[in-house]
């Protein structure tokens, strides 16, 4: 596994997922935060993993969080926060509905 320190458009995301979440706890951690992309064909999903303890976990649990937007093309992207069993946030799946590459994360969200 590699991972690596989002970039600015999945720390966004990421920052919105956990304020929908309420997950405010995690904000002051997101400079820690590390990512490692998923294969899903570009659409962007990516593990988390953070260096604050949290121990990484391969079991997904529960739902936390769900962003929907529209795309640069006009196709429904679906962004999912999931916690592990432990409850700590620990994957976003990212789902565009045309299983194309998502061009954009917006600037604002719904």
């Amino acid at each position: 596994m590699v991972f690596r320190e989002p970039n600015l458009d999945e720390e966004r995301l990421l920052r919105e997922l956990l304020r929908r979440a309420g997950r405010s706890e995690y904000e002051d951690l997101l400079r820690a935060v590390r990512v490692e992309p998923m294969k899903d064909g570009g659409m962007g999903s990516m593990r988390l993993i953070w260096r604050n303890g949290c121990e990484e976990s391969n079991d997904l649990g529960t739902e936390l969080a769900v962003i929907e937007f529209k795309d640069d093309d006009g196709a429904l992207v679906v962004a999912t926060l999931y916690a592990n069993r432990k409850g700590e946030p620990f994957e976003v799946d990212i789902w565009k509905t045309d299983f194309t590459p998502v061009k954009t994360i917006p600037e604002t969200f719904p």
